[in-house]
């Protein structure tokens, strides 16, 4: 009998420590190409204006990511489990959570349309962003944790929000991260302004 639940403790202490943990998966934001090795976990970034991307996985015992480019290596620390967004775009990413909880709304009074105006101004002067907020202001070379979900996802400047989405065992909708470039907020800015004129 002990030998018995001896084996049993024995096997589960060793699943356990044999188990994956917990992924660190960093998306990657670049302005220019860029090559992953996963196996050293770096990234070699070359000169360029089309956006690029990769997601790269870390295990728990990978502290950060490499990156080689055209101004010198630089490391990019990853310390915990979650999901990660890493700019190396030439221009400043501004993004947010996506709340699918109230719909969207088929119009929208004055006093809304003003918020939205101030709101992103603030955002665009990297001001107002927080990790309370989940709104997010992450200029050229820098790396930001957006959440402690591995499974959050996180959408590019030049892909849509998903029109539906399908929500999970217990009722959530999927943790979704919207990211645009800094240029893409001022024109949908400029959009908003022309639209109060009207």
């Amino acid at each position: 009998m002990k030998c018995t639940l001896f084996s049993t403790m024995f096997a589960v202490m060793c699943f356990a420590a044999c188990s994956p943990g917990v992924q660190k998966k960093v998306k990657i934001m670049s302005s220019g190409k860029i090559t992953v090795d996963e196996a050293t976990k770096t990234v070699t970034q070359t000169s360029g204006t089309q956006h690029n991307e990769a997601e790269l996985v870390l295990s728990e015992k990978d502290k950060g990511i490499t990156v080689k480019g055209p101004e010198g290596d630089h490391v990019y620390e990853v310390p915990d489990a979650g999901v990660y967004v890493l700019n190396l775009k030439a221009d400043t990413l501004i993004g947010n959570l996506v709340n699918f909880g109230e719909g969207r709304a088929t119009s929208i009074s004055t006093e809304q349309l003003e918020h939205i105006i101030d709101s992103t101004q603030q955002l665009i002067n990297g001001q107002n962003a927080s990790d309370e907020k989940k709104t997010y202001f992450l200029v050229p070379k820098t790396i930001k944790k957006l959440s402690s979900n591995s499974n959050a996802q996180v959408i590019n400047p030049y892909n849509n929000i998903p029109g539906s989405v399908s929500v999970d065992k217990d009722g959530k909708a999927p943790e979704i991260y919207k990211f645009f470039t800094a240029k893409q907020k001022r024109e949908s800015l400029n959009e908003l302004i022309e639209r109060m004129k009207k």
